[in-house]
């Protein structure tokens, strides 16, 4: 199976939801009418999920093929230390640059930064170990937005036995390969309600806490990925009608925003990030549907746009962080300097664009360095 065009647009529709919701922190007040929709940005990251899912697939299907005669320990390291070679070098450079701001705005220039980073030693080390997933203390205040990458990091470590599971059901009962999302929903919200009850309600999954970033919360729209990697294997996709995935998008969709602007009751967040992923699922089988269609596809500047982002996702995630956090905090301060005020969804809404722009030529210079960094460590 090929690659797919599909991958690099939903990534790119992903981190441009990421850039507006960042892009929010410091310019909409809380009185503003759309912050609890343009909140819901945040799904991008299960978007990544979902991406990472499937082309992992690739990935693990590669390396075993070409290390069959080693040991599955041996290659199950060298699939991780892969993935933390293609992440480590860029997240370093983006958090020693957040060091050296913070050390310079706050301790220099007395101005508080966008972005106040936990400079404990044990904070940083968990960090730069992408482990930080597993502390409620350090998972999001080392890196802004730092969280996805300890999450991610851990459905990484989680990737081959879930692989393996649903090979071997795909080859034997590919029935029941279908259900594997829903057994982790399910064991997911059993785990978080088990979590807060042992710990009285010290930790809860409301929406950006630990257990809302924790990786079982996550596994599902993970597993989604994989489960439509496998599936393409038969042409899922060119067999689904349009008129069948499109509205099952569609309402789920719609369902997820929905839910995402109720009130935070009854572990609703131990719930919609796996509806997330069932959208993003049947956005996934539409577009892979058009794109194996014969003829030219994608082929407008929106969508090639949108690819491009998607291609230079990764180096736009970690260069976003000097136009959302730092850029937009020193904005706020010049325009409400001297008491001023302005109108925050009007200023938020001419700078989206500019600043997806700006973001996305950072990234691509961000990833040029990355690319110059991997053949380095890896020159085969």
């Amino acid at each position: 199976m090929k690659k797919l065009n599909t991958l690099n647009l939903i990534k790119g529709i992903g981190i441009i939801m990421i850039i507006m919701v960042h892009n929010r922190h410091f310019l909409m007040q809380d009185m503003s009418g759309l912050r609890p929709l343009i909140n819901f940005g945040q799904m991008g990251c299960q978007l990544f999920f979902f991406v990472s899912g499937f082309s992992l697939c690739f990935s693990w299907e590669h390396m075993t093929c070409s290390t069959s005669s080693k040991p599955v320990v041996s290659t199950y390291f060298q699939f991780l230390l892969r993935r933390y070679l293609r992440l480590a070098p860029g997240f370093l450079i983006i958090m020693i640059s957040n060091l050296v701001l913070n050390i310079l705005l706050m301790d220099i220039l007395n101005f508080p930064p966008g972005f106040i980073m936990n400079k404990e030693p044990f904070a940083i080390l968990t960090n730069i170990l992408f482990i930080h997933g597993l502390f409620p203390d350090y998972i999001n205040n080392v890196f802004p937005g730092g969280w996805y990458l300890g999450t991610a990091f851990l459905l990484y470590a989680a990737f081959p036995l879930l692989y393996g599971i649903m090979k071997k059901l795909f080859y034997r009962l590919p029935i029941f390969m279908n259900a594997v999302p829903i057994v982790l929903l399910l064991f997911n919200h059993c785990l978080l309600r088990w979590i807060t009850v042992m710990t009285k309600n010290a930790l809860y999954p409301s929406n950006n806490s630990f257990l809302y970033f924790f990786f079982t919360n996550h596994l599902p729209c993970f597993s989604l990925g994989i489960l439509l990697y496998f599936q393409e294997k038969k042409n899922f996709s060119a067999k689904c009608p349009i008129l069948i995935s499109v509205p099952l998008f569609l309402v789920s969709g719609f369902l997820c925003i929905g839910m995402f602007l109720m009130p935070d009751t009854h572990y609703l967040f131990t719930i919609i990030p796996s509806v997330a992923g069932m959208s993003v699922y049947w956005l996934g089988v539409a577009l892979i549907h058009f794109e194996k269609k014969p003829g030219k596809h994608f082929s407008s500047f929106f969508a090639r746009f949108l690819a491009e982002c998607g291609q230079s996702s990764y180096g736009m995630y970690l260069v976003h962080t000097f136009v959302c956090w730092y850029g937009m905090k020193a904005l706020n301060y010049f325009l409400t300097i001297n008491d001023g005020a302005y109108n925050d969804i009007l200023v938020y809404m001419l700078l989206l664009v500019p600043s997806v722009f700006v973001v996305f030529v950072l990234g691509l210079y961000m990833e040029k360095l990355l690319f110059w960094i991997d053949k380095k460590l890896r020159p085969t």
